[in-house]
């Protein structure tokens, strides 16, 4: 994770502010139970300030924090190793979100491909572009160590990830994303 994620939100410039309030929002809240007040008032901003850094509102800021978070995954896949370190990571990560309360609603693209996409045309092609780059890059993983099928690898570790995390979710225990996600790897041939 970059040195960004663990700056205390005070000490950030407004338009990061407001995008990692709208951020953490959409994810405990939903992208629809979520108020642009309620992210100006999280993120200590003056009204005004977000149409001033998100011209297009709330549904700009989704496509950006989304953007942000695509960053943020491709630079830990890129450190993670192998891609099964990637997606058990995808998982841990999903995990930790989890047990922290992060995720309250599920993760970003969950929440925003079941609240937001089906009425907007712009949040559904970023997350068609976040989805590709992650997949991309466990492909590409898949691909160096020999996989034949490697986007089909991408396709269901992606899957896979997500759905976990939603059982984990619904179970309530956020341990379960990891041992789903193992399990799966290990029938894979992982």
């Amino acid at each position: 994770m970059s040195e960004t994620t663990r700056t205390p939100l005070k000490a950030l410039p407004t338009r990061e502010r407001i995008l990692r309030a709208g951020l953490h929002l959409f994810q405990t809240q939903g992208y629809h139970g979520t108020g642009v007040s309620e992210i100006l008032e999280r993120a200590r901003a003056p009204k005004g300030s977000l149409y001033h850094h998100f011209p297009g509102g709330k549904e700009e800021l989704a496509i950006t924090a989304l953007r942000w978070l695509e960053g943020e995954i491709l630079e830990f896949l890129g450190q993670a190793g192998g891609s099964e370190a990637m997606v058990l990571g995808l998982a841990r990560r999903m995990a930790d979100g989890l047990r922290s309360g992060a995720l309250m609603r599920g993760s970003l693209m969950a929440v925003l491909a079941q609240e937001a996409a089906p009425g907007s045309p712009a949040i559904e092609a970023a997350l068609r572009e976040f989805s590709a780059a992650i997949r991309q890059r466990l492909a590409e993983a898949r691909a160096r160590e020999g996989e034949r099928t490697p986007e089909a690898f991408a396709d269901q570790a992606l899957a896979i990830v997500q759905g976990a995390a939603v059982l984990a979710r619904v179970e309530r225990e956020p341990a379960r994303a990891e041992a789903i996600v193992a399990a799966w790897l290990k029938s894979a041939g992982g």
